[in-house]
């Protein structure tokens, strides 16, 4: 049916109605009728492909956004099990440096306290006295001189 067709219009045809009409009108007015009914189911017909098809493309995008939503759902659930492991190694990393920070400090202390030791036992030997292989400090001065002028 074509927009350029008038629509039919219902008809009413009650049982005095099939009694009083000939039967040429009676033919007439079921023609008629057959039109209305093929306009209906018609209009049922493109409603219904028109509502399906609707519904499919509302379908599709539920789906669509089912998958996206999905997909985030696993992007955001990913991040944090990324940041613990960026905290671990890091973590990892950090304890690796410290100790290797600490060793540093420890052969620097020992190189110090190594280095002290010699500075005091070249002090000490410095501080010899070939006489009497005692520190320049245990003596007097009184003992250094009468031991250096006997009268």
């Amino acid at each position: 049916m074509t927009n350029e067709e008038p629509h039919p219009k219902k008809l009413r045809l009650g049982e005095t109605d099939f009694k009083v009409m000939a039967r040429d009108e009676l033919i007439l007015r079921w023609k008629q009728y057959e039109a209305y009914v093929q306009a209906l189911e018609g209009k049922y017909t493109d409603l219904n492909s028109n509502d399906v098809t609707g519904l499919r493309e509302f379908e599709e995008k539920l789906k669509q956004q089912q998958q996206e939503s999905a997909r985030r759902k696993n992007i955001l659930a990913m991040r944090p099990a990324t940041k613990e492991q960026e905290i671990q190694e890091y973590q990892q990393w950090q304890t690796q440096v410290i100790n290797l920070f600490f060793l540093k400090m420890k052969g620097e202390l020992e190189q110090t306290e190594d280095k002290l030791e010699q500075a005091q036992n070249e002090l000490s030997a410095w501080n010899f006295t070939p006489d009497r292989g005692l520190m320049a400090s245990d003596y007097s001065e009184e003992v250094a001189t009468s031991e250096k002028f006997p009268f």
